[in-house]
């Protein structure tokens, strides 16, 4: 197993960890140092070397950085309310953050902090068409602003006209909008001195507003896990983890440490996020798919019998969160205390380990044959192990019971001694199995990544037509489970073939913006072409004198026309087939 625990921002806790990394406790709960191993082949086995190495690691750390959005509103106000009244609306529309305004009539200009994204409405706000009007982020915001205000017995017309993310233009604008106008008054309810000059008066109310921004630590550190079964030589382990991030993060610096105090033999690692060369790590679902494929590639190169697989592959249940269970648990002893059928379903189904039988219908086959890939991996890899053995008999159940449930799937009820008909239910189960059969042909396909993003857009529209066909919510959500399987199969593909690309393989290259391109200026060329087909001189409504010089030269022009129009067209189906 491959798993990401946790991550830490700050140096205290990312010290923590090194610290839990290289201490164990003994039989008397004392701990004492164990030995760590870092990605420069040092071994580090005690607390000051932890230390040095933490002090040298935390010039690739970068800072907490402050939430600082802010943005610039304008309300027009349908009626004459009192300061008071305005005055609590625009606390209870902005959320009670601090915030300057000024009134003026009807109009009122608000200069606030904000949790909004200030950087996505400030680009909204460049790319604003007056034409059209405001949409997307900007036309949510003002409508949000507007509803909570209104909620507070307000009503009026909210636009916002400018944000701002970084702290120096948010002091900019904080004074620019105190000088602007008079009679500012702040969320508090005390108005600015009037006399008191501009930027000594934002200066001194940005430093008052800093202890409502929000700190956010970003992830400099990330703590992974390798694992293996009981009896799993350690130090192979350890060889094979290494290897591991050796391979897939070659540039970041890291330390590893086994725990041997448990029964399943496993590795805590510690990773830098960023590179030497400033690249951040990220650890998306084709990642993590990804490293637990290259440590159980690594393991057997060690001598460990392992292979990578996911829940797909035993057709399991879908897992569910601590936040879940213990809702479930909650229900159970408290009647007035409920949860969602669905997630009670969910947490039963994991603990018993059962099969999910739509899944098994649907893949059944294809996990069959994974399984049958699987055992002919480890009999190359390690022969005589019992192993390859397990992977054929759990290969031959699947497709049992996968041809049972499509069996059931397919049944249909007795309709009255007249015949039998297909259910809706059961019609759709075929449309689910046809649509399973076509994603495992375009899993099998040689496509770029154009063209398997095309595909996967095209099943997903598949989807949409059959959960546009479904009535209940227990159907939509079985459907909803199976699409992010299938959309998972196929993610995991396309990132396959995107790697290939890169890496010179022998997947197609991903030529989206070239073959686009090309693609347009062909057709625009063809349009061309057939505008000049239709003021051809050889038609006969236009054709010159047969023999004389222009007739001649309108044959010839006409014959450069046709030619011209054939490659077009030519190149036009090349780029289709391909």
């Amino acid at each position: 197993m491959f798993k990401v625990i946790s991550t830490a921002g700050t140096k205290g806790a990312a010290g923590a960890l090194l610290e839990y990394l290289g201490t164990r406790p003994d039989e008397d709960g004392k701990k004492h140092d164990i030995e760590v191993f870092t990605s420069a082949g040092l071994s580090v086995d005690n607390r000051e070397q932890r230390r040095a190495l933490l002090d040298e690691w935390q010039e690739d750390f970068r800072e907490p950085f402050q939430n600082t959005n802010f943005i610039e509103v304008d309300i027009e106000l349908s009626g004459d309310p009192d300061r008071d009244d305005l005055h609590d609306a625009l606390n209870a529309a902005f959320g009670s953050k601090p915030f300057v305004y000024a009134r003026a009539g009807s109009t009122v200009k608000v200069y606030a902090y904000t949790d909004m994204k200030a950087a996505a409405l400030g680009k909204a706000l460049q790319k604003l068409d007056h034409e059209n009007g405001r949409g997307g982020i900007l036309q949510r915001a003002d409508d949000g602003i507007t509803a909570r205000l209104k909620d507070a017995g307000v009503a009026g017309k909210v636009e916002i006209k400018a944000a701002v993310s970084t702290t120096r233009g948010g002091q900019y604008f904080l004074q620019k909008f105190i000088r602007a106008h008079t009679g500012v008054i702040k969320s508090d309810g005390d108005a600015l001195p009037a006399a008191q000059r501009a930027d000594k008066a934002a200066a001194a109310l940005y430093a008052s507003w800093k202890a409502d921004f929000k700190t956010v630590e970003p992830r400099n550190v990330y703590h992974v896990v390798f694992s293996a079964r009981a009896g799993t030589d350690a130090r192979a382990l350890l060889r094979a983890a290494e290897n591991v991030l050796a391979e897939k993060i070659p540039d970041h610096k890291w330390a590893i440490a086994h725990h041997p105090e448990t029964g399943h033999v496993h590795v805590h690692a510690m990773i830098v996020a960023r590179s030497d060369c400033g690249r951040q790590l990220h650890f998306s679902k084709a990642d993590l798919y990804d490293w637990r494929a290259a440590f159980a590639e690594k393991a057997r190169e060690e001598g460990i019998s392992m292979v990578a697989t996911s829940r797909m592959d035993f057709a399991a249940s879908r897992p569910f969160n601590m936040r879940q269970a213990g809702a479930y648990e909650r229900s159970k002893r408290d009647t007035r205390y409920s949860v969602f059928r669905t997630i009670a379903q969910r947490v039963e189904e994991k603990r018993q380990a059962v099969f999910e039988a739509k899944t098994i219908a649907a893949y059944g086959p294809a996990i069959s044959r994974d399984w049958q890939l699987t055992a002919t991996m480890i009999r190359e890899v390690m022969p005589g192990l019992h192993a390859g053995a397990g992977a054929v008999a759990f290969s031959a159940a699947i497709s049992e019971i996968a041809a049972v449930q499509r069996s059931e799937i397919h049944r249909t009820p007795a309709s009255s001694g007249e015949g039998t008909v297909q259910s809706p239910s059961a019609e759709k189960g075929d449309t689910l199995i046809d649509l399973a059969k076509r994603i495992q042909e375009i899993i099998s396909m040689e496509l770029s990544p154009l063209e398997l993003r095309r595909k996967i857009a095209d099943v997903n529209k598949a989807f949409d037509r059959i959960d546009g066909s479904l009535s209940k919510t227990e159907d939509k959500q079985e459907l909803a489970e199976i699409r992010e399987q299938m959309n998972g199969l196929l993610n995991e593909r396309l990132n396959d073939v995107r790697v290939q690309a890169a890496t010179g393989g022998t997947g197609a290259p991903d030529t989206v913006r070239d073959e686009g391109r090309s693609l347009r200026e062909k057709e625009q060329q063809a349009k061309t072409q057939h505008r000049a087909n239709e003021q051809n001189p050889r038609q006969p409504d236009k054709q010159a004198a047969p023999g004389s010089a222009a007739g001649k030269k309108a044959e010839q022009q006409a014959d450069r026309v046709e030619r011209q129009n054939r490659d077009t067209q030519r190149a036009l189906d090349d780029d289709r087939a391909r």
